[in-house]
């Protein structure tokens, strides 16, 4: 057997750390990767108490180096779970910076986002006509027997009476199941605006469980329910800040005026998965903490380690290039608060073993360099 263990693009610390990484694997075939390119500059690690300070960080830090004539499309920011561009793609929006979100939409405009906003702002004002894009959004999810003559009947009565969708289900004939459904749906909505002071995320995660929305993703153990539980939590966690549902809806607003236009000139935003095989000069990979990368439910450490192993040499790639640059944002070393691990407001945080376990003890691995 022959190993090719020869890499003609990444730099020398970049393959060390990868190295370092992957020899912790059991099942792998023993080989490590070399180069002739030298060693390149150091991978740096940094500190941060809160996702925003991170998200803010990576945004001034991309704005220096693309005013040193770093290109945009040569930037990426790769994360492990797609929920971490919240973050991201706000602070972009304020520093200007124009990005491009692979294979995926913005947070704001992601399924169960819109839902948890439909569901809370048509809780808000469910008597209001201008609520009724709300009620059609989410009086089926989950599935409660409404289809399309259904909703027919009910705009039909609440054209015919001056009421909103929602207040014209009481008088419309529906079938059986159908209206028992809605019967209940509709007592949930009109419970969550009586309920007492409570913060938005409060309200939210409320309602989720109280109409069976969240039953229903927890039913489902395809990737795309789990990523959308992810975006809910991350949902969640913002909405604790706001104690009026028009504040959270005026932030959507104001977060969800990114470019939406494709282009080459951009700032690249994607998870691992989707960048495998891809190559970058300047990369930068937030959230390297226990609990999101690796994640709490992960069956297989191994394929974590294998992931994390592979996105700094394939990101890395630029054969023209002399020094190479990456930044590994993580939690700071020991207990500070953190805004990825949120429970009942309060905060966790642990450095991902992946960096704390696998590139040696106390930061002193060789290639990096830890920074306050």
């Amino acid at each position: 057997m022959y190993r090719l263990e020869q890499n003609f693009r990444s730099t020398g610390h970049i393959l060390d750390a990868s190295n370092a990484v992957i020899s912790h694997d059991p099942a792998r075939i023993p080989k490590t990767l070399f180069t002739r390119k030298g060693a390149g500059k150091r991978i740096e690690t940094l500190g941060f108490a809160y996702g925003s300070e991170e998200a803010e960080a990576i945004a001034r830090e991309i704005g220096r180096r693309a005013a040193s004539g770093a290109a945009w499309h040569d930037i990426a920011v790769i994360y492990r779970q797609d929920r971490l561009s919240r973050a991201i793609e706000e602070a972009f929006i304020k520093a200007r910076i124009p990005f491009e979100i692979v294979g995926d939409v913005g947070f704001w405009q992601r399924l169960a986002v819109k839902d948890a906003l439909a569901l809370v702002s048509l809780s808000a004002n469910p008597d209001n006509r201008q609520s009724d894009e709300a009620f059609r959004r989410v009086a089926n999810r989950p599935a409660r027997g409404l289809g399309a003559k259904g909703l027919g009947e009910i705009e039909i009565v609440a054209r015919r009476n001056g009421t909103s969708l929602l207040g014209a289900v009481s008088d419309t004939r529906l079938p059986p199941k159908c209206a028992a459904g809605l019967k209940t749906f509709i007592e949930v909505i009109r419970a969550a605006g009586h309920r007492g002071p409570e913060t938005v995320g409060q309200k939210i995660a409320w309602l989720l469980d109280e109409t069976g929305y969240m039953a229903a993703l927890r039913a489902d153990d395809r990737e795309e329910a789990a990523s959308h539980r992810e975006n809910l939590a991350e949902l969640i966690s913002l909405a604790h800040e706001f104690t009026e549902v028009a504040q959270i809806m005026e932030h959507a607003a104001l977060a969800s005026g990114a470019p939406g236009e494709k282009g080459k000139e951009r700032v690249q935003l994607l998870t691992m998965h989707r960048a495998k095989g891809l190559e970058f000069r300047h990369v930068f990979l937030p959230a390297w903490e226990e609990g999101i990368f690796p994640g709490n439910n992960v069956r297989n450490h191994a394929e974590e380690r294998r992931l994390s192993a592979n996105i700094s040499p394939q990101a890395m790639r630029e054969s023209d290039l002399l020094a190479f640059e990456i930044a590994i944002e993580i939690g700071h070393p020991g207990s500070v608060m953190c805004s990825y691990n949120r429970v009942n407001d309060l905060y966790a945080c642990e450095n991902s073993y992946l960096l704390t376990k696998t590139l040696k003890q106390d930061w002193h691995y060789p290639g990096f360099v830890m920074s306050d």
